[in-house]
């Protein structure tokens, strides 16, 4: 390394100027012990600390093609809570994204008593946040525009604050849940929150060591005005079963069986989730959807019905 100056103005205030790309400064411990070294400090030794003093910052500048110089980022620390036993601090770092410097990481507390916090993008603009492994570029991605979530994949599905899971390789699942041998019971629970964030549990997804059940609520404590006395035949002859194929599996697909929604739902209406034609803020499809699972009692209090009367028609 060429050094070709060291200017300054005054006590402490200097300019190491050389002509090449070596290191400029190096800092050098020959300590043998476990302590920590070199050290470099950056002090603010007021006499009269207070909360949100500036500690220091630290600048990467360069000139842009207008030879103007430019701060292309920078790392600054504010002193939170100047309180003898009850310090706090934050870092916050600034990276210049189309022409301004722009808020993309803080870390520490943003006020005195503060919730201490970790904050990617606190000045809200399109900058995505993207986690990348050994394998998958995108295994979990952040898209700064439309604020979507995604596992996998940098795709996005559905609505807002939505997200999406996506293992391409075929056989691999998109999500896997589980608990040790040893400890069964819930994986997943289902919360009703209210408006103090409580929550009541109104289903799970439970396993044993070779089945899993899916479960909604059915505590008779949760329940009032319970009858038995219903005509559940006539109900029954409502329901309209059909065969069809699915739009998106091409005419190529089976046909299967079911129900359309809502046909289904002027007869069971708690199967039945959406409104028929609703379309999202795109004009795209919001697609009904039916819990299968809500037609089980009517089924079964059809086949006692017509169990009684085969039993009535026998004695007579």
């Amino acid at each position: 390394m060429a050094l070709t100056k060291i200017t300054g103005e005054g006590y402490g205030v200097g300019t190491i100027t050389t002509d090449d790309n070596t290191a400029t400064l190096t800092l050098k411990s020959t300590d043998a012990d476990g302590s920590v070294g070199p050290v470099l400090d950056l002090v603010r030794d007021s006499a009269s600390p207070a909360d949100g003093d500036a500690v220091g910052i630290i600048k990467f500048l360069a000139d842009n093609d207008a030879g103007e110089s430019t701060i292309y980022s920078q790392a600054f620390t504010t002193l939170r809570d100047a309180s003898n036993g009850a310090e706090d601090g934050q870092t916050i770092n600034y990276v210049m994204t189309n022409g301004a410097l722009v808020d993309h990481l803080r870390m520490g507390r943003g006020s005195a008593g503060g919730q201490s916090e970790v904050v990617i993008n606190e000045g809200g603009v399109d900058v995505d946040f993207r986690v990348e492994s050994n394998s998958n570029t995108n295994a979990f991605f952040v898209n700064g525009a439309s604020g979507k979530c995604s596992m996998g994949s940098s795709g996005e599905q559905g609505g807002s604050n939505v997200a999406t899971l996506d293992l391409s390789a075929a056989g691999n699942a998109a999500l896997g849940v589980g608990r040790h041998d040893n400890d069964l019971g819930s994986c997943v629970r289902f919360f009703k929150i209210n408006s103090s964030n409580s929550g009541t549990i109104v289903g799970s997804i439970n396993v044993a060591s070779s089945s899993t059940a899916y479960n909604t609520s059915s505590d008779y404590r949760l329940k009032t005005s319970v009858s038995y006395d219903w005509d559940a035949t006539t109900r029954l002859k409502n329901l309209k079963p059909a065969r069809f194929k699915w739009i998106a599996d091409g005419e190529s697909a089976e046909f299967v069986d079911g129900f359309l929604a809502h046909e289904a739902a002027t007869v069971v209406p708690e199967a039945v989730s959406g409104d028929k034609d609703a379309v999202d803020a795109d004009g795209n499809i919001n697609p009904q959807g039916m819990d299968y699972s809500k037609v089980v009692p009517l089924l079964v209090k059809t086949i006692q019905e017509l169990e009684a009367r085969i039993v009535a028609l026998e004695t007579a």
